[in-house]
């Protein structure tokens, strides 16, 4: 049963998420220095959103609504 191998789906999965969690930390990055904030800021975000991803969207989307970014 258990031969230590992935399944073809949780592959699947796991590059999804891999590809959501990098989209959405380039997306985050491009829109910062969009607004024209500072390299490191943006990289930081970036960082922020590629390891947190569930809670840095949340974050980020407040903080764009407040004009913060």
């Amino acid at each position: 049963m258990l031969t230590g191998e992935p399944s073809t789906f949780s592959l699947i999965v796991n590059y999804f998420l891999l590809a959501l969690f990098g989209g959405s930390a380039v997306l985050v990055f491009w829109d910062t220095r969009k607004r024209s904030r500072p390299l490191s800021e943006s990289i930081s975000w970036a960082l922020f959103m590629a390891f947190m991803f569930p809670l840095a969207i949340i974050v980020y989307i407040y903080f764009r609504k407040k004009k913060l970014l």
